[in-house]
């Protein structure tokens, strides 16, 4: 008589990972994803910066694994601060991307750095 065992093996969980400062090429904009906002259970951070005075903004997208627009900000001035937006943005343990452009107005977006994390 033959025994079959069987193995249930879970796929491993992925821990929740900030994407640190990212910078666009031209240097121009700098946006940062903040996986677990310090005493806001569930809530996820994106952050962009102007960083350079050329006239032109920074902005911040933030996409799920697919490709779908999660959130995003704008920043504009170059004046030493930054523009966030927080909530409970996306289920825990997903992937998502952070892309920071250089826009140039009207929502058009030139030298940009995509970089991956999870929630």
């Amino acid at each position: 008589m033959a025994v079959i065992t069987s193995l249930a093996v879970a796929a491993p969980a992925h821990a929740s990972a900030d994407i640190s400062w990212t910078y666009s090429p031209d240097g121009g904009a700098k946006g940062w994803f903040d996986a677990d906002v310090a005493g806001w259970t569930g809530a996820e951070e994106i952050t962009a910066c102007d960083i350079k005075s050329d006239g032109f903004a920074a902005f911040v997208l933030l996409r799920d694994a697919n490709g779908n627009r999660i959130a995003s900000v704008r920043d504009t001035g170059n004046d030493g601060s930054c523009t966030s937006t927080s909530s409970n943005m996306i289920t825990d343990e997903r992937s998502v991307q952070l892309t920071v452009c250089t826009d140039t107005g009207g929502n058009v977006f030139y030298e940009c750095s995509t970089r991956f994390g999870w929630s």
